[in-house]
């Protein structure tokens, strides 16, 4: 086995984790925010959010999406509920 080969693998081995990691993510959000995340994507839109926390503003919306993606990630809505930005149950 030449190093190209191992490094070939190792590559593969991170990349497989990556992805593996990014479901895994999409799966914690599904399941926190089960009521929240309405279509099962994985992400949060501002409509979403307000079905569940109707006094949700577009403004605290930006202010919760810090990578200005137009939705919320599990990430984003973890740090907010930990700033108390969200309710617990959210």
């Amino acid at each position: 086995m030449t190093f190209t080969h191992i490094l070939q693998r190792g590559i593969s081995g991170i990349m497989g984790a990556a992805l593996a990691g990014g479901a895994l993510l999409l799966a914690a959000l599904a399941a926190q925010g089960a009521p929240m995340d309405a279509d099962g994507d994985g992400l949060v839109t501002l409509q979403e959010l307000q079905a569940v926390v109707p006094e949700a503003t577009e403004e605290l919306f930006t202010t919760i999406d810090t990578d200005d993606s137009g939705t919320l990630d599990l990430a984003e809505v973890t740090r907010a509920i930990d700033m108390g930005l969200l309710p617990e149950d959210a």
